[in-house]
């Protein structure tokens, strides 16, 4: 009776066992995924508020509306400070759910290189955008400020050997 006791205790415990690993895995599996279609979702309302508003498109340094929009317009200069704001705000949200909320995975890292991409093509077309990060260093922790300090210092780098 004793052994059948224990035989029940320990077939209890290696089912628990099992059943809280794959309970983990399915979390941390969902937690990526929610995580990617929410940063999927922002940016297409960032998508969707250009198609709306499409004067927006003048924060782009080479976009034909950044030469024709008439820049003096405070209005339309504070649309565009905000509009930047909330591509700064979706980048501050995925560089903390890459560096603060996960420990990375293999495939983590190709999602967070991707998002490197992106981040330093906007930050490439859009000046306004690098002016207001540089302005801005002290107000990101440590890690956030250096990564955009890095990636700023390259696209400079990189625009002034292209006017020599």
């Amino acid at each position: 009776m004793d052994n059948l006791a224990l035989i029940i205790s320990i077939v209890s415990f290696i089912v628990s066992a099992v059943t809280g690993y794959i309970t983990y895995r399915f979390n941390k599996i969902t937690i990526r995924n929610t995580a990617i279609l929410e940063h999927n979702k922002l940016l297409l309302e960032i998508d969707k508020i250009l198609i709306d508003e499409p004067e927006l498109w003048g924060i782009y340094d080479e976009h034909p509306l950044s030469k024709e929009e008439n820049k003096e317009s405070p209005f339309l200069q504070a649309k565009q400070e905000a509009f930047i704001y909330y591509y700064l705000n979706l980048f501050d949200v995925i560089f903390e759910f890459y560096h603060r909320q996960i420990v990375q995975n293999r495939n983590d890292k190709k999602q967070w290189n991707a998002w490197t991409q992106f981040i330093e093509h906007f930050l490439k077309g859009c000046s306004q955008a690098r002016n207001t990060i540089k302005k801005s260093y002290h107000l990101y922790d440590i890690d956030q400020g250096k990564f955009y300090k890095k990636l700023i210092e390259k696209i400079e780098m990189e625009r002034s050997a292209e006017r020599e």
